[in-house]
């Protein structure tokens, strides 16, 4: 053991020696890899850190104050630490882990902060490196990632005067032919114009989709890509409101599968909500005496996308106030790259509807014998008289209907000759007395 002694100082030495070398070679290494990071990104942007210390083998870094800028973004960091750094230009760099804290990201049009990001195996694309007049892309069209963490993020658009906010975002699996996951807690968007509208949501989880083919395919065509694997969505507490409640939803759950042609789609909305706006903005809530609705749907759908064609077997309305409302139709012209003009569009081919009325039927009776400032009472037997002496069949089963709304379930068929436009059903049915409108409508109404 004596003779061990002597050797422990020279031990030490050779372990200051190798720490000291290893540290030097970390040091290095982080030093060319920050020079090559600023050659990569180009002239245009710039990279900045208050400390860059290397981690274990080289393996990472821990960077302080962190600031990068190219014309189109800054981000500022209080805190990066990167951990496993391994690939190459060729292969795409990888990093096993990357925290960013205390984190901004500004641009011309927004400004996103976050408390926390975590990120776990992130593949960068092998992108060329920037021009003199152009920085370096983002690719996030291109991206590999694992997982990510986003904790409290808030983005700010002043443009549209809109703020969002996320408690916490996960997502897993991103990346070109993977099958992604999403999930978020506690969505808040405000728009603050006049007059303000809320959004929120408790929870958010989807599953299925390929979000890094969808972001590629807006950024190339403006359009997402028709999937064709299964996918999901669950909601949990949606809800709208101004200056008053405007609508909420429990539980929202949507489950589709599409082909490259094809999409089935089932959706839920467990109690639903809707306010009418007050009586000084007519909606058809309050010309009926109602100052909300309260129901569940259900819609089960398929599309052909090639055809611009919908077939819903069934949709199902449940309101315990109002009645149950099952529909199954056939529609066309229906426009999926730009769904928010489909009511501009969209054509009844078919349509088949059952109402089991619960008080609706006696609501719209008072609403149309105030609008005729007639006693209530005086409009229902006068129109129940004309109902009975119609030489229509139809009009004499609306009568029965009328009479006694409880015990005669409405069913209404509609083989229009030519598809009649979706906004134009309402006043159709208002004219369904006048055989000149009915017949090319299509138009019976029965009472089982």
């Amino acid at each position: 053991m004596k003779k061990l002694y002597p050797a422990i100082p020279l031990l030490v030495l050779v372990l200051l020696v190798g720490s000291w070398g290893v540290h030097h070679f970390a040091q290095h290494r982080l030093e060319a890899g920050i020079a090559d990071f600023r050659a990569s990104i180009g002239p245009n942007a710039t990279f900045s850190y208050a400390t860059a210390r290397p981690r274990t083998l080289a393996r990472g870094a821990h960077f302080t104050a962190v600031t990068y800028h190219n014309p189109a973004m800054t981000l500022i960091a209080a805190d990066v630490r990167l951990g496993g750094l391994t690939g190459n230009n060729v292969q795409g760099e990888k990093i096993g882990s990357i925290v960013l804290r205390d984190v901004k990201i500004m641009t011309q049009t927004s400004t996103i902060s976050l408390d926390e990001v975590d990120l776990r195996n992130l593949v960068l694309p092998n992108t060329d490196r920037a021009s003199a007049d152009a920085s370096r892309p983002l690719g996030f069209d291109s991206l590999v990632l694992d997982d990510g963490t986003f904790i409290n993020m808030h983005l700010a658009v002043p443009t549209s005067q809109t703020d969002v906010t996320v408690a916490r975002m996960t997502v897993a699996q991103y990346g070109m032919g993977r099958t992604s996951h999403l999930d978020l807690d506690r969505l808040a968007t405000q728009i603050n114009l006049t007059p303000t509208r809320r959004i929120s949501v408790d929870h958010i989880k989807i599953d299925g989709p390929d979000f890094a083919s969808e972001v590629a395919s807006l950024i190339q065509s403006g359009h997402l890509i028709h999937e064709s694997h299964p996918h999901t969505m669950d909601l949990k507490k949606v809800e709208i409101d101004s200056t008053h409640p405007m609508l909420q939803i429990d539980h929202v759950a949507t489950s589709s599968f599409s082909t490259a042609t094809e999409d089935k789609m089932d959706t839920t909305l467990g109690n639903l909500t809707l306010w009418s706006t007050g009586n000084d903005n007519q909606t058809i809530l309050n010309a009926f005496g109602y100052d909300h609705f309260n129901g569940n749907i259900h819609i089960n759908s398929t599309s052909d996308r090639s055809a611009g064609r919908v077939h819903l077997e069934p949709m199902t309305i449940e309101s315990a106030d109002m009645g149950n409302l099952t529909v199954v139709a056939e529609l066309d012209q229906i426009p999926f790259d730009d769904m928010a003009i489909i009511p501009e569009t969209a054509r009844i081919v078919s349509a088949a509807m059952t109402w089991e009325d619960h008080s609706l039927a006696s609501h719209v009776l008072a609403g149309l014998a105030k609008s005729r400032n007639t006693d209530p009472e005086i409009y229902r037997q006068n129109l129940l008289a004309s109902l009975a002496a119609s030489d229509d069949a139809s009009m004499r089963a609306m009568g029965r209907f009328l009479q006694s709304p409880q015990d005669h379930p409405l069913q209404i068929a509609l083989r229009p000759m030519k598809p009649v436009n979706l906004m134009m059903l309402g006043v159709a049915l208002s004219m369904a007395g006048d055989p000149s409108v009915a017949a090319p409508l299509g138009l019976t109404i029965s009472t089982p």
